[in-house]
């Protein structure tokens, strides 16, 4: 018997019970408890990396055609790509999307503001100039806009590309894995995400 179970004040004809047992873990507590500034600190620590290194996003899972949110990504990051699914394989059209929610064919701000919208981060439909003031400036965990005022806008979900730019001229919204030239594009996010 150890000098701590000697001070623990359980009697001899009860010590092989659970209820001893649980004693013996609650004096054990105490005791680290006890350690004080050192355990409090520890705990500070330990939640600082958390803001210093935020977690690893999962990414999308994308099939070749359709992307999908996985079980781990909130909720909105679910309506977003949903959203996005719908506009895949519409045509390039200059203007499209912005005078009506359901076009025949989408532009490049038309379909982030279809998107957004659907997902009620937007409120009406923005071109290219106007994103460039959209929400906060910066990357996003889940949701980052890049925007060239004036000339182009395309949106990262979960690090999956949704742009209407690709390998052909004229193609409409698509998701992309091939990566692309951030020259002259500033990244912008929804709040929180």
């Amino acid at each position: 018997m150890d000098k701590h179970e000697a001070d623990t004040p359980i009697p001899e004809s009860l010590s092989d019970t659970p209820e001893a047992e649980c004693v013996r873990l609650l004096d054990g507590r105490r005791r680290w408890l006890k350690l004080g500034m050192w355990g409090a600190l520890g705990a500070v620590g330990g939640g600082l990396g958390y803001f210093m290194a935020p977690p690893a996003v999962v990414p999308l899972y994308f099939n070749g055609y359709y992307a999908y949110a996985h079980e781990s990504h909130p909720a909105i990051v679910h309506q977003l790509v949903a959203a996005a699914n719908e506009l895949v394989n519409k045509p390039y059209k200059r203007g499209g999307g912005h005078q009506f929610l359901w076009d025949n064919g989408f532009d490049c701000s038309g379909s982030v503001s279809h998107v957004l919208y659907r997902a009620r981060l937007l409120d009406r439909p923005l071109n290219s100039t106007a994103f460039a003031s959209y929400a906060k400036p910066g990357l996003g965990n889940y949701v980052t806009l890049f925007v060239n005022p004036g000339h182009h806008v395309f949106m990262q979900i979960c690090g999956l590309r949704f742009d209407t730019s690709g390998s052909h001229a004229g193609e409409g919204p698509r998701w992309r894995l091939a990566s692309r030239s951030y020259a002259g594009f500033y990244a912008r996010h929804p709040e929180w995400l």
